[in-house]
């Protein structure tokens, strides 16, 4: 009798441990469930494989960074577009600027005024200094820090300025009312009222001021008529 009592205990005991250990392998089980999905949707979501930093723009596209997003209102500085562009979205070029008439007749011959490559043009772009989009008044050439920056047409100093927005900012006078704006100079060689030649050293290039932070060295060239903007391009030889 007693060994059929401890036959029974060991029996007993034997299933007892046999029914622990199947609910520890569940337990063990729905762990390794838990943790292998949480792996497969870390190392798998493109959620999670997205760049850190995406812009959004207005269709839902995502603008990658680098990438400037499309324009969702009117561009900031508007008030100083020419009346002919106002409203305009910012996407395109905007085309040359007409004064009193054809102005093709009358434009002054410009000489490149530093060695380099266009790298900005005339009409709304984006400005990656204010993060919207702006008129640029006038045309960028991409040039090393320390160029030497010529006189693009003979004419008479009319201003100097000097501004964080702009580091040195000349302003000539030209013939017929023409006038050039250069910008962006570290140093000049000449001063207000000097009347100068085709050619003629003005200064040298330096850092882009913080009106056109964010870009490399080069010289903002503007072409006005009667205070209005035109675009230097289509004079430039």
């Amino acid at each position: 009798m007693l060994k059929i009592l401890a036959s029974w205990k060991k029996l007993l005991s034997l299933q007892g441990l046999a029914r622990a250990l199947r609910r520890r392998g569940v337990y063990l089980l729905l762990l390794a469930l838990v943790f292998g999905g949480s792996y497969y949707l870390v190392t798998n979501d493109a959620v999670f494989k997205k760049s850190a930093v995406e812009t959004f723009t207005p269709g839902g596209q995502v603008a990658l960074p680098g990438e400037a997003p499309a324009p969702k209102e009117i561009p900031a500085g508007s008030t100083t577009v020419p009346p002919e562009l106002q409203g305009q979205m910012g996407v395109h070029a905007a085309p040359a600027t007409t004064a009193e008439g054809d102005q093709s007749r009358d434009l002054p011959d410009l000489a490149l005024p530093v060695t380099g490559k266009l790298t900005k043009g005339y009409g709304f772009s984006y400005a990656p200094a204010f993060g919207d989009y702006r008129f640029h008044s006038g045309v960028d050439i991409e040039a090393p820090a320390g160029s030497e920056v010529r006189a693009a047409a003979a004419g008479v100093v009319r201003q100097v300025e000097h501004s964080d927005a702009w580091r040195y900012r000349l302003t000539v006078d030209l013939d017929n009312g023409y006038q050039l704006v250069y910008a962006h100079l570290n140093s000049i060689k000449v001063a207000k009222g000097d009347k100068i030649q085709a050619g003629a050293v003005l200064g040298e290039l330096g850092e882009p001021g913080t009106a056109e932070a964010g870009t490399p060295p080069h010289l903002h060239l503007e072409l006005l008529k009667n205070g209005s903007a035109l675009d230097p391009v289509s004079a430039l030889q």
